[in-house]
This record gives structure tokens, sequence and C-alpha cells, in this order.
């Protein structure tokens, strides 16, 4: 073991290297605590940098959902103000079709009620009504609740009025006049009989009788002429006497009663009607052969023409006039 003199200089270079690797490890921590706060400013000068662009990015945002927010309620309001003119022209025009409609239905009606009062003619009136219902049923107004319901009545009250053919009575009228030229006068020698035994040759004008000389004599004619001699007895000698003319007129006097008829059946004139199908009943038996199918055809039609019912008690619609009357006033109070 030494004397304290010789330790001395080693130790204290120990000490020395000891103090040398502390400052050095010391400088070392330094600079990397230095480097490590730099690395950490330049972290936050980049996240600052970042936040303000993101702070910017999003105000820039912000605004244009301010500025498209305001534009959508400007166009929010201006869409609200167009629906509520919208809404004012629609009213405006419904208010417009639906009095256009009651105008139309104050017109059928009137319509409805001159043709039964004028003419009765049922089913015209009941056409007009019902053109009328169906209109009532697109306006919805509360105050015409009654006018549809007396309208429904008096349908139903024309509905069961008995009907009465006008047209065809005036058809079969029409038949008939076209008609007229083929019937068979009593004037007219040459036209074959309905039996078809041939045709008439002369005819002779007898007075109907029970005296025996007359069956004698038309048995003798018969044997003795046979079908060139056609004899026949006539309530009216005259008609046979007719010439060309005369049987022309005869046909046209005819003509005219049955015109004469249709007019009074369209105008539902009864007494009118049926004294003209008994003057054209009389002019038929009077002139025209009655042998003839197309006669006794055209008598028998008249005398059923004659029997058919032309006049029947017609309703008239005084329910819906006063429906109707009660409406217009409740218009004309708004």
């Amino acid at each position: 073991m030494g004397s304290p003199r010789r330790r001395r200089p080693g130790l204290l270079a120990l000490l020395f290297l000891l103090l040398v690797t502390a400052i050095a490890a010391g400088g070392w921590t330094a600079w990397q605590l230095q480097r490590a706060n730099d690395a950490l400013a330049a972290r936050l000068a980049q996240i600052e940098a970042e936040a303000a662009a993101t702070a910017s990015a999003a105000e820039q945002r912000a605004r244009s959902a301010q500025a498209a927010t305001d534009q959508l309620r400007s166009d929010l309001e201006r869409l609200q103000n167009q629906r509520g003119e919208l809404d004012q022209l629609y009213l405006e025009l419904t208010r417009g079709r639906d009095e256009a409609a009651l105008a139309e239905v104050e017109r059928l009606i009137a319509v409805a009620a001159q043709e039964l009062q004028v003419t009765g003619n049922v089913a015209t009136a009941i056409a007009a009504l019902q053109a009328v219902d169906g209109r009532l049923a697109r306006i919805d107004r509360p105050q015409l609740v009654n006018l549809r319901r007396a309208l429904t009545r008096d349908l139903e009250r024309l509905r069961s009025t008995p009907a009465v053919d006008v047209t065809g009575l005036a058809l079969k009228l029409d038949q008939m006049i076209q008609g007229v030229d083929g019937l068979a006068l009593v004037a007219e020698p040459a036209r074959k009989a309905s039996d078809g035994k041939g045709a008439e040759v002369k005819s002779a004008t007898v007075p109907a009788t029970d005296d025996r000389w007359w069956p004698r004599a038309r048995t003798w004619l018969r044997e003795e002429f046979g079908d060139l001699v056609r004899i026949r007895e006539v309530d009216t000698p005259e008609a046979l006497l007719l010439n060309d003319a005369q049987q022309r007129l005869a046909r046209q006097q005819l003509r005219l009663r049955l015109l004469n008829a249709r007019q009074s059946l369209l105008m539902r004139s009864d007494k009118l009607y049926r004294a003209d199908l008994a003057e054209a009943q009389a002019l038929l038996a009077r002139y025209f052969d009655g042998r003839q199918a197309p006669v006794v055809a055209a008598s028998a039609q008249l005398k059923a023409m004659a029997q058919a019912p032309l006049s029947v008690e017609v309703p008239q619609i005084t329910e819906t006039l006063a429906a109707l009357q009660n409406a217009r006033g409740g218009r004309a109070g708004r």
C-alpha cells in the first residue's frame, strides 16, 4: 500500500474524468432536450397553422352555409307568397266555375219546366233534370243540398208518370202518309181484289136489297159472263164516279188529314188529334176499296191509334223551382 501522496494524482484524474463525462452527458442531454423542444415547437407551429387553416375553412363554410340559409329562407318566403297567390287564384277560378255551372243548372231547370208546361214532354224534362243532377254533384256547396233533394223527388215523380209513345205514333202516321198512294180506290176497276181472282172489267152500282130479282140477275150474269163482269155492292155510289183528278184529290185529302193528325199529336192536342183521325177514317171508308188488304190494315191501324191515350196528367217541378229560388236568395245574401 503506497503513501497518500502517490494516490492523490490518480484520484484527481479519475475525478476529472468523471467530471468531463458528466459534463459531456449533460451537454448531450441538453442537446437532445433542445432538439426535442425544437421539434415540439415546429410541431406546435404546424398544428397552429393547420388549426388556423381549419378554422378559416370552417368560417368560410359557415359563411357559405349562412348565405345558403338566407337564400333558402328567401326562396321559401317567395314560394309561400306564390302559393298564397295560387290559392287565391284557384279559389277565384273555382268560384267562377261554380257560378258558371249554377247558371247552366238554372237554364236546364227552366228548360225542363217549360217542356212540362208547354208540350208535356216528360222524357226531355227528365233528361234535363238528370244533367242538372250531374252538374250539382260536382259543386261542393252545402246550400245546394236542399236543391238536390228537391230535384231527386221531382225526378222520381216524373219517372213514375205513364209514358205516351208520341214518337211511335208519329212514325206510324208517317208510314201511313207515305203509303197513301198504294191504297186502292173504289173508282179504280183495274185494281186486283185481295182474293186474287182476276181483274175487274166493269163495275155496277147497286143498292143493298133483298128483292128476289137481284140475286137471280147476279146468278145469270155470273153464268153468262163469268169473270169478265164483276158486280159488287157499295155504300157510296159516288165513289165509283171519281175521275183521275178527283181520285188524286181524294188521296190528297187523306194525306192532309193524316198530316194534321201528326201535327196535333206533336202539339199534344188530344181533341184535334182524334178529330183528324176520325175524318181520315171516314175518307178511307168512303173512297177506298175496303176489300183490299192494305186498306183494311190502314183502317184497323187508325182505329187503334184513335184509342191510344194521348194526354196524361204531367207533374210539374214546383219543388225544384222553389229550392232553386231559395238557393238564389242564399247566393245573393253572400
